[in-house]
């Protein structure tokens, strides 16, 4: 299995033998997001695309525009749902939370997630259990739930602590802990960083994975954090499932 970080919250995970592709995002507002050099033309053909919510930076219509029609889609709200029909997608399938669906022996599940209203996250469960948090924020209740029914093996969780005027509602490496505290993955792979400019006070993404490996030894967990750079990939055969 392998997961690889390309931008803010886009991750391609190869599992199953499937391509699975998370927050396709390739532009915002006419702008090309860093790291420029990966192209939709450098995408292996896909299997499946969560979308975890509506939100620009998450849901690139000029991508998916210039993606195949017949790719499988899991998304959240409904209006990505239409959305994606008119532009012509043939498989498109909102979930609710806690909602399943499988897609060639993978068993996707739908989790709440908290950010502005309509957002979800996926725990996708076959030869490892992942958790993609999409974009929510810090909920104990959330995480402990989804801790309790699957036990991750890896999550992949916001990290940037993304913020306008010095307020957030994004993850930072310091929540970050305390979720991980309660999820125990084997590895965490931070999104959601390094893929905006760094404007303070009015913008300002300061969360970075190598802070959240230093505050991870500090509180003595043992979760490895995994895809330090963009585009850095994480190989996951060697991870034993927990029993």
């Amino acid at each position: 299995m392998r997961v690889t970080y390309i931008r803010w919250s886009m991750c391609l995970i190869e599992m199953n033998d499937l391509h699975i592709l998370t927050d396709p995002v390739f532009r915002l507002l006419g702008w090309r997001l860093p790291p420029a050099e990966y192209t939709i033309d450098r995408l292996p053909p896909l299997d499946l695309i969560l979308v975890s919510h509506r939100h620009l930076d998450h849901w690139d219509r000029w991508a998916m525009s210039r993606l195949k029609r017949d790719i499988p889609l899991l998304v959240r709200p409904r209006r990505i749902a239409d959305d994606a029909r008119r532009l012509g997608f043939t498989h498109v399938r909102e979930l609710a939370p806690w909602e399943q669906a499988e897609v060639r022996g993978l068993r996707v599940t739908a989790t709440p997630a908290v950010h502005m209203g309509g957002e979800i996250g996926f725990v996708l469960q076959g030869e490892r259990t992942v958790y993609f948090a999409g974009d929510t924020s810090f909920d104990a209740g959330i995480f402990t739930a989804i801790a309790e029914q699957f036990a991750p093996d890896v999550v992949i969780l916001p990290i940037g602590g993304l913020a306008f005027f010095g307020r957030t509602q994004h993850i930072d490496p310091l929540q970050a802990v305390e979720a991980l505290h309660l999820l125990r993955p084997q590895v965490v792979i931070g999104t959601h960083w390094g893929s905006a400019p760094n404007w303070p006070p009015l913008l300002a993404m300061p969360g970075t994975p190598q802070a959240l490996a230093e505050l991870l030894a500090q509180a003595g967990l043992s979760t490895q954090v995994q895809c330090m750079r963009p585009l850095e990939s994480a190989e996951l055969n060697g991870f034993r499932h927990k029993t």
